[in-house]
């Protein structure tokens, strides 16, 4: 995940804007008013049944809805790769919330299988000014 991470960060330079870049794992994430929060799942694969959700949603005050990304790891034609997933928001406004995840396998909640670290993860995110 560390490669996904260092690609998101090179990428952002591309776009112009700040990004901060998390784990799904992180408990806490800072960053500013303007600055642009990604939570990075590294590999997963819809395919086998592999789905993340956002299931706590931010105070739309402090950052925005979010938004899910996902870049096929397909190559020439290739079905049944796996991508790499990342949530984005947008800070906009000062304060403290909650953004919360769930993991599940092929419909069901929770991860039986052991493939994630935290099949429901929360990340408390600050951000100043």
């Amino acid at each position: 995940m560390v490669l996904t991470g260092a690609l998101v960060a090179a990428l952002a330079g591309c776009t112009g804007g700040a990004e901060r870049v998390v784990e799904y794992t992180d408990a806490e994430a800072t960053l500013a008013v303007g600055e642009t929060l990604v939570v990075d799942f590294g590999e997963v694969n819809a395919s086998i049944g592999d789905g993340w959700a956002l299931t706590t949603r931010p105070d739309a005050s402090i950052l925005s809805k979010g938004e899910e990304e996902s870049e096929s790891l397909a190559r020439d034609g290739e079905v049944g790769a796996g991508a790499l997933l990342t949530y984005r928001f947008e800070a906009v406004g000062p304060g403290t919330t909650t953004i919360g995840f769930t993991y599940s396998y092929r419909g069901t909640e929770g991860d039986p299988e052991g493939r994630t670290d935290d099949p429901t993860p929360e990340i408390t995110v600050t951000v100043t000014e």
